[in-house]
């Protein structure tokens, strides 16, 4: 099955590869004017990038919060030491229970992040993703937390076209996703992701498609024009039941953005506007749709 009818996505003309754009607003961003530009634009799909977002509403950092608040409560009251450390000792047990409470808390406050980004996109496809730091994002929580977060957004009521699971994931923990997705019929993308290098892309097709998943996506980051050519042959010469999606970022690798299609590659990622690029070597929509033209 091809990747459009598994995201069952409408065909394209002349054969090009789904177009994804990444949504990566953090909490203070407004998402009305990314989603106008996204009517402009007209991609195929959007990449929620819950990694600008999800890490602001954190059991970390909301308490945070509401402990900032509580200080500069007592502060303001000017009370007495031993009222102060009366009422510190009333913050701790009431850390307590809000331990015991964030389960349920998070849930809804997952629920309504999603929601929010639904609403505001409207009937375009979303793929769910959640990239740490160490994969090129910004996310920093726990694997635990990242496992929590996918899982409750799966949850959530809102379907998601697709979800990306990087496949270097705790196993236990991507089993778990990868069942929960299953239960709500979301596909999963198993991807890697190599910042530094590109490995034996080969050996690396045949890892992944032991794991289960619906669709492969690799991105890596070429040392030469040895290692693009690598992975356009890879990629061509692949012989896997699943999509495939192959991307050697940076400025050397642009080329496999514009004309992996041709090899196998099945998506390719743009960005908006310049001021939205979320990896090395990303071209925006109307410089993709252009380079298709010459």
């Amino acid at each position: 099955m091809t990747l459009r009818k598994l995201l069952k996505l409408q065909n394209s003309i002349n054969d090009k590869p789904v177009i994804a754009v990444p949504l990566d607003l953090g909490p203070n961003d407004k998402l009305t004017p990314f989603a106008k530009l996204l009517q402009e634009k007209n991609p195929d799909v959007v990449e929620w990038r819950a990694d600008y977002i999800a890490d602001a509403f954190s059991q970390a950092m909301i308490w945070q919060q509401v402990k900032v608040g509580a200080q500069a409560e007592i502060t303001k009251k000017n009370v007495s030491a031993m009222t102060e450390a009366k009422m510190l000792a009333e913050m701790d047990a009431a850390q307590e229970e809000f331990k015991k409470n964030w389960p349920a808390m998070n849930a809804q406050i997952i629920k309504e992040l999603t929601g929010s980004v639904f609403n505001t996109i409207g009937s375009f496809p979303i793929i769910l993703t959640y990239r740490t730091c160490d994969q090129g994002g910004r996310g920093e929580l726990s694997p635990v937390e990242y496992a929590t977060f996918i899982i409750s957004a799966l949850r959530s009521g809102y379907h998601f076209s697709a979800v990306d699971v990087e496949f270097t994931t705790n196993k236990q923990l991507r089993e778990t996703i990868v069942q929960v997705a299953k239960e709500n019929n979301v596909p999963v993308i198993l991807s890697y992701h190599n910042f530094e290098s590109t490995p034996d892309i080969n050996h690396l097709i045949n890892q992944m498609t032991q794991v289960g998943s619906d669709i492969i996506k690799i991105a890596v980051t070429p040392n030469s024009t040895e290692d693009v050519q690598s992975v356009l042959d890879a990629t061509k010469n692949a012989n896997v039941n699943q999509p495939l999606i192959t991307i050697a970022m940076g400025e050397l690798g642009k080329i496999t953005r514009i004309k992996g299609y041709i090899y196998g590659s099945e998506m390719t990622f743009a960005a908006l506007s310049e001021n939205q690029v979320s990896a090395p070597g990303q071209l925006t929509v109307d410089e993709l749709l252009a380079s298709w033209q010459k």
